[in-house]
């Protein structure tokens, strides 16, 4: 219950948060809810004032008028209103014939006293236009209207007939708004000179002084200067209104103009005070719920904040959109905000085309618009908040998944010849591609072209291929490498291991062959047997010792000491070594080796090891009788040690296999060694930066040392 509870809350709140809004828009009228609320009641408001001030423009508007339209008090349809001269001819129009003839045009006036151009007509308006036009000399409510030329005031009489009736539109409103039904205003104008008088009044027997008891007024006199008022704004235009309808043009005049506050008769000042007072309540109302509503909503939202994704358990679970990666969420939320507008707009023109027109368009769009955007962007969000709180919103996205096809590209490239041309060839081809998706984007956008989005989109569907085989292929690759080299320290560790386990028990068969020896034993036979243990084990021990070196070597378990050494020196040296046990095999040892030394950075002890097993593997290998070659060259930047011979056994074998572990050139087996020396020597000599190359052409066996030369510095 719970889970449905708190979500219909939030809408409860966020719906009367909007009718606090609609009603804070329209109670006030046009003007801002504080401003409104702020005004004391409608007597003391700015709409009074303002009603006030229209109604004594009506009382002067009602003075020319009276002159114009009445003769003794009453309407005297026989006024000339207009003249017109036509060849000559001076030709004058009376109320009465004006209103004929605005009358045969389809002109009325409707209960509000507007005009109206929907009556039936006589005389259209293209045929007034035509044939009824005239040349107006005199028009009686424009008193000081003179033509500038002969050929100003031309106009139809439809227009002339219209004009007028305007006019008399405006009499009868002010009639009908203060004379022909009681009236809460009242006014009194007097104009006097000598003893000639001239007054209007909007209640009979209605003194000056009587008005200004009312319970709003205002009024002056010609005596004085003064405006003796109680409204907040006094009409600035008074004074000169009363000046310029004086009659006698220098006579005295008192004016006096009020409100009945208490409102006997139904008025529009009576209307507009109970309109107001109602208004002002429902702002009082629309303020409550505003405050109230916006609480509710904060609240409500963090408490769905806390609790979405909580089931009863209060555990936290995911629905099935939630487990979409984040970025087709944020997709989602961003298409929508853009559609909704132009699905606000469309939706409000189909509503006017079925209600008609709607009030304040503007602001109930603004309130769609809102709706819209609102009630799907926050499940989204909802959507979102839960995947955050489930730890879900960054490893289920697309960006760890480009972050990792990148990581994934980087490792795989430390395998590659060169890395920098790798990040070229991955992120320059993307960045191009991303560059021209978006380019298409915003012509799509802006100039309304599919073709671009066509073409965006086949390019995206592209670009994120590639992506996706170039990374199964580096995972692929970097899966490879990694199982290689896992594969290569399980063996290096097992042989290790091997080799610790061995050297125990075979110290002890070393140690017990010597005390055998010891022993005066005079029997030949076991004797015999005892120097094959002898040798048996002392050839296990130097398997065991050349196993432990192959796997330091090969892991880089070995401390180096680099040192400048004189490489022809240490070559001398160990073939001086070797001398006795090469000329046994009557092998012929021819070298060239340069006079001087040659300085290269290596360790000397494990050089020496190098050179020891090539020498070694030549006196066990090389062809009984034959010539075994040695030459030692100097280059630019290296030095280049040379051994070649002839192999006795044939050599069905390639180079590179010869420098693996446990491999023999003797594939008979026949002589003793481990198939270690090579692979040993080839290890030591990468990890002092060497270079050890074997070619085989036939029977002869060539096995190359590079190593660079020191440096020397120049003084």
């Amino acid at each position: 219950m719970k889970k449905f509870f708190i979500p219909f809350i939030h809408l409860f709140s966020v719906v009367l948060l909007l009718g606090s809004l609609i009603l804070l828009h329209f109670a006030p009228e046009g003007n801002d809810a504080v401003s409104f609320l702020k005004e004391k009641s409608y007597l003391s408001s700015s709409a009074f004032d303002s009603a006030i001030s229209e109604s004594v423009n009506d009382i002067f508007d009602y003075i020319d008028l009276r002159d114009l339209f009445e003769t003794k008090g009453t309407l005297d349809l026989n006024h000339t209103i207009a003249q017109s001269e036509t060849n000559g001819a001076t030709r004058s129009y009376s109320l009465d014939y004006l209103i004929k003839y605005a009358r045969s045009m389809g002109y009325y006036l409707n209960e509000k006293n507007e005009i109206m151009e929907d009556g039936p007509a006589t005389v259209t308006k293209e045929q007034d236009e035509k044939e009824h036009q005239i040349r107006v000399t005199y028009r009686a409510y424009l008193p000081d209207y003179q033509p500038a030329s002969p050929a100003d005031g031309f106009m139809s009489l439809g227009r002339l007939a219209k004009e007028a009736l305007g006019y008399l539109a405006k009499y009868y409103a002010i009639r009908s708004r203060y004379f022909d039904r009681g009236s809460n205003f009242q006014f009194y104008v007097n104009y006097t000179n000598g003893n000639n008088s001239t007054y209007y009044n909007n209640v009979e027997s209605v003194s000056a002084e009587q008005i200004w008891h009312l319970g709003k007024y205002i009024g002056t006199d010609s005596n004085s200067l003064e405006v003796k008022s109680n409204l907040n704004t006094v009409p600035s235009n008074l004074v000169p209104l009363l000046e310029a309808r004086d009659p006698y043009k220098d006579g005295a005049y008192v004016f006096a103009a009020g409100v009945d506050t208490n409102f006997p008769y139904d008025d529009l000042y009576k209307a507009a005070y109970l309109s107001y007072s109602n208004r002002r309540q429902l702002t009082f109302l629309g303020l409550f719920l505003f405050i109230f509503s916006a609480v509710l909503t904060l609240t409500s939202f963090v408490i769905l904040l806390f609790d979405t994704g909580r089931n009863e358990g209060r555990e936290l679970t995911l629905y099935t959109f939630d487990k979409s990666p984040m970025e087709i969420t944020l997709f989602l939320g961003l298409l929508w905000f853009y559609l909704a507008k132009p699905l606000t707009v469309y939706f409000f023109e189909s509503l006017v085309l079925a209600v008609g027109n709607f009030p304040e368009p503007s602001f109930f769009s603004a309130l769609c618009l809102f709706i819209l955007r609102y009630f799907l962007l926050l499940p989204l969000f909802l959507s979102l908040v839960r995947k955050y709180k489930k730890s879900t919103l960054y490893s289920s996205s697309y960006l760890k998944r480009i972050w990792k096809l990148i990581g994934t590209y980087v490792e795989a490239s430390k395998f590659a010849r060169s890395k920098t041309f790798s990040y070229i060839l991955f992120v320059f081809p993307n960045l191009l591609a991303f560059g021209l998706i978006l380019y298409n984007g915003y012509c799509f956008v802006h100039r309304r072209s599919l073709l671009h989005l066509l073409f965006s989109i086949i390019l995206l569907f592209v670009t994120i291929s590639i992506d996706y085989y170039t990374y199964y292929i580096s995972r692929g690759l970097q899966a490879a490498v990694n199982e290689q080299v896992k594969a290569e320290r399980l063996k290096t560790d097992l042989i290790t291991n091997v080799s610790h386990d061995l050297k125990t028990p075979l110290t002890s068969i070393i140690s017990y062959v010597d005390l055998l020896k010891r022993e005066n034993i005079q029997d030949e036979r076991v004797q015999s047997y005892i120097e094959v243990l002898e040798h048996k084990a002392s050839r296990l021990k130097n398997l065991t010792e050349d196993l432990v070196e192959a796997s330091k070597a090969s892991s880089g378990n070995i401390t180096l000491e680099l040192h400048p050494i004189d490489y022809n020196e240490i070559i001398l040296q160990t073939l001086g070594e070797f001398q006795e046990k090469l000329e046994k095999r009557s092998l012929q040892i021819i070298t060239e080796v340069p006079e001087g030394s040659i300085l290269i950075l290596a360790d000397g002890r494990q050089l020496f090891r190098v050179l020891e097993n090539l020498f070694n593997n030549c006196a066990k290998y090389a062809l009984l009788g034959s010539r075994v070659y040695i030459t030692l060259t100097k280059r630019e930047k290296d030095a280049v040690f040379t051994m070649k011979n002839i192999s006795e056994a044939p050599l069905n074998i390639s180079p590179e296999e010869l420098t693996e572990r446990f491999v023999r050139g003797d594939v008979s087996r026949s002589t003793e060694g481990s198939g270690l020396g090579l692979s040993i020597a080839k290890s030591l000599t990468k990890l002092m930066s060497g270079k050890m190359r074997i070619e085989i052409d036939g029977d002869l066996y060539k096995v190359s040392l590079i190593f660079p030369l020191v440096e020397k510095e120049e003084k």
